[in-house]
């Protein structure tokens, strides 16, 4: 094993989960990543969440929401994308309200501020780009 895979290796989630953030390969099993972010307690206050990915370039976040629940406003640096698995958000972005679906993508620019509002029970991978400087 090279440095950066036992590197890879200490750095964890949480201490709810111990697993890499960061490695040659990683796989996931949503359905079971799904699963346990809606068996803990912040679920139950309308949303919760886990990094899969934390790397130089990329942050990839399975979020678990609520129906009417919100991820408050957020802006990013760097391009960022949404994915819904379950569900159906409304994404706010410069005032203009987007719905966004299960099986659909959106794209958001860099530098772009924005907020997520789950219409239904939602499910979604939100893909952060990521920069060194």
């Amino acid at each position: 094993m090279d440095e950066r895979q036992q590197l890879a290796i200490k750095q964890f989630v949480s201490d709810r989960t111990p697993r890499p953030l960061s490695a040659p390969l990683l796989r996931f099993d949503l359905g079971q990543e799904v699963a346990a972010l809606h068996a803990e307690s912040e679920y139950k206050k309308g949303h919760n969440a886990r990094t899969l990915i934390k790397n130089d370039e990329l942050r990839l976040v399975l979020v678990a929401l609520k129906g009417g629940g919100r991820v408050q406003e957020h802006r990013s640096e760097q391009p960022v994308a949404l994915q819904p698995l379950r569900g159906h958000v409304r994404v706010q972005v410069r005032g203009e309200v987007v719905q966004v679906h299960h099986n659909e993508l959106l794209a958001i620019d860099q530098n772009l501020s924005f907020s997520i509002e789950a219409v239904e029970a939602s499910e979604f991978l939100l893909w952060v780009g990521w920069s060194k400087d």
